[in-house]
């Protein structure tokens, strides 16, 4: 369905906060009133209305609406209350779709919009002479992210999505080699400004990164938080942050038998959040693995590959330095 766009615009001036129109993009910006934006808010306009592609988009808490279900969340109002209060802005209802006029088509398999397969020569060569495309590759390569050992069959790269526009894009397969998820990593420090550095599929489950390539001979898998450090580690993978969603859930379930062993950052000096998420993930009954204090100034796995030119990490490595129960909690407590 699509609502005039006047109404949507009106709509969006009564219930998004301190709206501003950028006129040379046509787009509205404001603040989200279904997340508040946290400490953003009246800081940073999370909140777009795009009326070209007729949605509206939070980067803070990620979420995508259509604008009829926006309206009818932020408003409390039905569907056909909207319909009726539409038509004073010369709605035409025979624009609403017969079978389902509130269904949202999202395909889970697709990619951003107009995806460049970064791993196909054909495609990386017409696009030889396109800044973006050419810095992919040269971080790609940087960060060996083009021989790790579990890197993914593919990177993508978009020029045009609106959202994921010039992000790295990382996919998630499931056991049957589908794309099921993905994650984008900002490539310029400029996009990391009013987004995150990482941002994921809109409206979609988490899936497990690597969970199509586990082997069942070596009896541990090791869960960082993100994809990239998982590359250099035989059974790597990785769940997109510590809470698992129910697909995640029911994928580690596949694996009864396997020691599971998370791998967090190394920036005990600098973030005093890794700490405390080893300690919520030692009192949960997880095996942690606890950074050598001889790699201190290491941010991470991808950070140590690099330094030392390997494309792997030994699994004996986090292994011989992973811990549960009181004995974690103690070792942390002495870092």
């Amino acid at each position: 369905m699509k609502l005039p766009q006047d109404y949507i615009v009106s709509m969006f001036y009564q219930y998004a906060g301190y709206v501003k129109h950028k006129f040379s993009s046509h787009i509205y910006h404001g603040g989200c009133p279904t997340c508040h934006e946290g400490k953003s808010w009246k800081k940073k306009s999370r909140l777009n209305y795009i009326p070209n592609k007729d949605m509206i988009h939070c980067f803070n808490c990620n979420r995508t609406w259509s604008p009829t279900n926006w309206i009818m969340e932020q408003s409390g109002k039905k569907f056909f209350e909207i319909i009726e209060e539409a038509k004073e802005y010369n709605f035409d209802i025979s624009e609403l779709e017969s079978n389902d006029p509130l269904k949202e088509n999202i395909n889970p398999n697709i990619l951003p919009q107009d995806s460049i397969n970064l791993f196909n020569s054909e495609q990386t060569n017409y696009y030889r002479n396109n800044k973006v495309v050419v810095d992919a590759l040269k971080y790609l390569n940087s960060r060996r992210l083009t021989t790790a050992i579990n890197k993914p069959k593919a990177f993508y790269i978009s020029l045009t999505d609106y959202i994921h526009k010039n992000r790295l894009v990382i996919p998630f397969y499931d056991i049957h080699n589908k794309i099921i998820w993905y994650q984008t990593r900002a490539l310029y420090k400029k996009d990391e400004v009013d987004r995150p550095k990482y941002l994921s599929k809109m409206d979609s489950e988490k899936s497990v990164y690597n969970i199509d390539n586990i082997n069942p001979q070596l009896d541990y898998i090791f869960i960082f938080e993100g994809p990239i450090d998982s590359m250099f580690v035989q059974n790597g993978v990785a769940m997109a942050g510590l809470n698992l969603s129910e697909t995640q859930t029911k994928q580690m379930q596949r694996y009864p038998l396997h020691q599971k062993i998370w791998v967090l950052d190394n920036e005990f000096d600098t973030n005093e959040n890794v700490k405390d998420s080893m300690n919520r993930l030692l009192e949960r009954g997880e095996r942690v693995f606890i950074w050598p204090k001889k790699y201190k100034g290491i941010k991470d796995i991808n950070s140590l590959c690099v330094k030392v030119n390997k494309d792997s990490i030994s699994p004996d490595f986090f292994i011989k330095n992973s811990y549960e129960g009181s004995e974690g909690l103690c070792k942390l407590v002495t870092f």
